[in-house]
């Protein structure tokens, strides 16, 4: 995608702390910490980025450890390695990108916190009974369940 940048944290630079933004940002350099925005967070390919990050929007080309919410898609690029665990609606990974982590997908509400109550709303799974006295094993059928 093309964005218009309205920041730019450039390569060789590292920064700890908490980055708040309203524009699309781009991360060449290192940053630790927590990232806020209502808007889209570019982290590029040679960039690390360790923490927390709440966006509305995130495109991954380098590395992205911890614990992210996207309230609308999150793209993992074929350069992009991501090791956290992931809350958004829409989730696009390339071929040749790595992700290791859990995936939490929301549908038409802004992405909660996997540890929220109401994000643990994932209805129970029934367990397969099967009521039949004639001998020799029977497959669960849907019909049965």
């Amino acid at each position: 995608m093309n964005h218009n940048l309205d920041g730019h944290l450039g390569q060789g630079i590292e920064i700890k702390g908490t980055l708040r933004f309203e524009g699309s940002v781009r991360i060449d350099g290192k940053f630790v910490g927590k990232v806020i925005s209502p808007a889209t967070l570019i982290v590029g390919p040679n960039a690390v980025v360790d923490g927390e990050v709440e966006v509305g929007e995130i495109e991954v080309h380098g590395s992205l450890r911890g614990q992210v919410k996207v309230a609308q898609k999150a793209t993992i690029h074929a350069t992009g390695t991501v090791d956290a665990d992931i809350g958004t609606r829409s989730l696009v990974i390339e071929p040749g990108a790595q992700f290791n982590g859990r995936c939490e997908m929301h549908k038409k509400e802004a992405a909660k916190p996997a540890s929220s109550p109401a994000a643990a709303t994932t209805p129970a799974i029934k367990p397969a009974v099967v009521a039949d006295t004639a001998p020799g094993p029977r497959a669960a059928t849907p019909e049965s369940i």
